[in-house]
């Protein structure tokens, strides 16, 4: 393309030193500037036009709303003895935080942010076997986890407005780094919003015990099946089938004794 646009230009060139030539008329600088739209296009993508940065910001607020929504619904199910809130990280928000200060390239971090973000929903997706589920849109999959009461709507909406964001930075948008961690940090509150036992990240918790909880996969072991009567997948502590399967639970061997007294949720 580079070419092109180089021949076009020794074109015009030769127009004016020799005219009679090589003439230019209406339709060979159209066919120019046409030849110029894939070069300026990636500093068109990046220009912040009139109102642009405004809308963004408006954005990053409007989330900032809903996540406070999921927060405190959370919270309030805490206080009344519901749901105890899980330190566990679905979505890695911390290691995009890092990258944001390895690299200092916001749009690189909230590239990443959303790949975290899609791999995670895609993982769930396949454990629940949706239909297409490696096709379907982000927002499809969100609105089955929601169909699923795997997700609230304020978990859900969050979770759009802040894809939609990182979209921007992916697609050119010339994104702040002080807009890309408030953007990072509303996942952080996201993640404060699932309950223990609740999260749809199914993959194995290596920092269990520091997080206080009794086995790798008591974050989500409520998503898990529960059948009528215990089989060999059963979990012995929470009933539920273990995602580690079998030899999991062989290995584990914990039962209801190995739950700590103080974490019994206690109903007012």
């Amino acid at each position: 393309m580079k070419w092109l646009v180089s021949f076009g230009i020794i074109l015009i060139i030769i127009h004016g030193l020799w005219s009679r030539f090589f003439i230019v008329d209406g339709i060979t600088v159209l066919i120019f500037f046409i030849l110029l739209i894939p070069l300026l296009a990636p500093y068109l993508q990046r220009a912040k036009f009139p109102g642009a940065e405004f809308e963004f910001k408006e954005k990053i607020e409007e989330a900032k709303k809903t996540v406070q929504r999921s927060v405190e619904k959370a919270k309030e199910d805490e206080k009344i003895g519901k749901y105890k809130i899980s330190p566990f990280e679905t979505f890695k928000a911390s290691m995009v935080k890092k990258l944001l200060e390895l690299e200092s390239d916001p749009s690189l971090a909230l590239a990443s942010l959303r790949i975290e973000i899609e791999r995670k929903l895609r993982i769930i997706a396949d454990f629940l076997d949706i239909k297409e589920r490696d096709r379907i849109p982000l927002f499809s999959i969100i609105e089955e986890l929601g169909k699923k009461e795997m997700l609230y709507s304020e978990q859900m909406k969050a979770l759009r407005q802040i894809i939609i964001l990182c979209n921007k930075a992916i697609h050119g948008y010339d994104v702040k780094k002080q807009e890309a961690e408030e953007i990072i940090d509303l996942v952080d509150k996201i993640n404060a919003s699932f309950p223990v036992g609740y999260s749809i990240d199914i993959s194995p918790n290596v920092d269990y015990k520091k997080h206080g909880l009794v086995c790798e996969y008591e974050h989500c072991i409520e998503w898990m099946p529960l059948t009528e009567k215990p089989t060999k997948k059963s979990c012995l502590l929470f009933g539920h089938n273990c995602p580690g399967g079998i030899q999991k639970i062989i290995a584990c061997g914990k039962t209801i004794k190995d739950f700590p007294k103080n974490r019994f949720i206690k109903l007012k």
